[in-house]
């Protein structure tokens, strides 16, 4: 018999707006207003006599809207031989969707406008299920763990109305989704009350692995700690999926402030999202602590839903809690995820979070995190970093698509870096294809493990590097602008065929005829006043530039 860890979604009960129609008048004694058509033209006598109020005249169509304080007399509308036909007067609803006030307060609409909609990104949704007939919806696959029903049966709607938080579709009716585009996956773990086992979340997230996704959606939340559910969410997370889950909700009212978020929104390999209201408050009911990491509208969303009580299948409903908050962080990851493909998720991760709307005390705090998550505001280039059709651009891409230089750890590629001599040694041997050497230890503050090592050692081999002394390399030092060009100029051996004297650079200089000859030839420019600065450190972005140039 299977061990029953009940999991409980973060929004126990997705709460529909009730509708209660007014009750009709026993008499018709109210003022009505009515549509009423003429035989010929309109009978304004009859309309007077009546004591109508006209509010418009369509005398296209010999008719009037109009407004009778008593009630229309019954028996001039069937007796008076002028009137046509009399129509009540109508509530017409406009048949175009409606954004959530959370989509526009994360700036996906901006997103949307710049043409990031998550498309081709792969998304699990681990939840309650999604109805796939829903005509906002659409749904790339899915499974489910639960018996006897489909990954497509959702009789809560809870996972129905995540969906349409992510992938709502840009169409004309509903609403719309943070990543219309992207592709949901339904994975049914928990039941028609809300409630699933362990082992089926378990694996769920193992059949999102073997799917290759590349966000995992867990609207879901359990007060317990569980190994085996951790050990398969930090495979996920080490396979680069991007994993966000509800932080959870509590009743004030009963519990006290808790001291943390809840599982599985605690491991350090999901990103615990909390709720906020319209005003940027947490709201009332969401946890937080030390493992939040972002906040995202979670009051009074609306969103695609499943309601038994109709015929068709257009069903939509407000909701609130850290579940509903969850999908908009995912549905954000999906447009980041567009915008720069060869970030990882620890990558992605840091840039989100650096560019969340700070909340609260400054920087990262218990009850916000990082703060809201927020859509791009701009055209992404190679790095968020970075902008488009700048001077650096194109190299920086270059360089980065040959293998040569990468970003950060934190997905920044600051291109007005200094760089260093380790990175010098690093980017030099890649783009001369060496196999780095970690045989030996040529300088002391060289150790093998370091990254850049087997480069430093190489190039040293080969002649194209000293030391700042016979036993050290100073790897963290930055490089001159002239000594990177004196060792390419030594593994290159790009020649002067003119002298061109920049102003501060001496011919007695050692990296004088490197200089004459990388500027010779078209690799190095000066600056407006006729000077090289050799002295000064080269940037990260003025040696992708360098580097580019060099291999062309």
């Amino acid at each position: 018999m299977k061990k029953l860890l009940m999991f409980s979604a973060a929004l126990l009960a997705v709460s529909v707006m009730d509708y209660a129609p007014a009750e009709a008048s026993d008499s018709k004694t109210e003022s009505e207003k009515v549509i009423i058509s003429f035989n010929g033209e309109i009978d304004y006598e009859f309309l007077e006599e009546a004591g109508a109020e006209v509010d418009e005249e369509f005398d296209s169509i010999s008719a009037v809207s109009a407004t009778f304080p008593d009630g229309l007399p019954a028996a001039a509308a069937d007796t008076n031989s002028s009137i046509e036909y009399i129509e009540e007067n109508q509530t017409v609803k406009a048949a175009a969707q409606k954004a959530s006030w959370g989509y526009s307060l994360i700036r996906a609409n901006k997103a949307t406008s710049l043409g990031y909609t998550g498309k081709g990104v792969k998304i699990a949704i681990i939840d309650s299920g999604i109805n796939i007939k829903h005509p906002d919806l659409k749904i790339a696959g899915g499974i489910s763990k639960v018996p006897d029903r489909s990954a497509y049966s959702d009789i809560k709607g809870h996972g129905t109305h995540v969906a349409g938080i992510i992938g709502a579709q840009n169409n004309d009716i509903g609403t719309i989704g943070i990543a219309p585009d992207s592709l949901i996956y339904s994975v049914k773990v928990l039941n028609d009350i809300g409630v699933g086992d362990l082992d089926d979340v378990i694996a769920g997230v193992q059949w999102a692995i073997d799917q290759k996704v590349d966000i995992i959606n867990m609207s879901l939340t359990t007060a317990g700690d569980s190994e085996a559910l951790k050990d398969v969410l930090n495979k996920a997370y080490d396979k680069g999926i991007i994993i966000v889950a509800a932080s959870g909700n509590y009743n004030p009212e009963l519990q006290k402030t808790p001291s943390n978020v809840l599982f599985p929104a605690r491991y350090s390999s999901v990103i615990a999202v909390g709720s906020i209201s319209q005003q940027n408050r947490l709201s009332y009911f969401s946890h937080s602590g030390p493992a939040q990491e972002l906040v995202a509208p979670g009051e009074g969303i609306v969103s695609t839903f499943v309601n038994a009580k109709t015929t068709t299948q257009d069903d939509y409903s407000s909701s609130e809690g850290t579940s509903v908050a969850t999908p908009f962080a995912a549905g954000t990851f999906a447009q980041y995820m567009e915008a720069y493909p060869h970030l990882s998720n620890v990558q992605l991760r840091a840039t989100v979070a650096r560019a969340a709307l700070d909340l609260g005390t400054a920087g990262k705090d218990i009850r916000y995190g990082h703060g809201m998550v927020r859509s791009l505001a701009t055209a992404a280039a190679l790095f968020p970093d970075m902008k488009r059709d700048q001077w650096y651009t194109a190299p920086i891409q270059s360089v980065f698509d040959r293998g040569i230089i990468k970003g950060f750890p934190d997905g920044t590629f600051r291109p007005g870096s200094s760089i260093t001599r380790a990175e010098a040694a690093t980017i030099i041997g890649r783009a001369s294809n060496w196999t780095p050497d970690t045989t030996v230890q040529r300088f002391t503050d060289v150790p093998k493990s370091l990254y850049s090592a087997g480069y430093i050692n190489k190039a040293y081999d080969l002649g194209y590097i000293k030391g700042t002394s016979d036993t050290k390399f100073s790897p963290d030092a930055p490089i001159k602008r002239a000594d990177l060009v004196l060792i390419l100029q030594r593994i290159y051996a790009f020649q002067s065929s003119q002298s061109h004297t920049f102003e501060d650079v001496s011919p007695e200089a050692y990296y004088f005829k490197a200089i004459e000859a990388a500027y010779d030839n078209g690799l190095l420019t000066g600056y407006d006043d006729d000077t090289i600065r050799p002295e000064n450190p080269i940037t990260r972005a003025e040696s992708s530039k360098l580097l580019d140039a060099v291999l062309k």
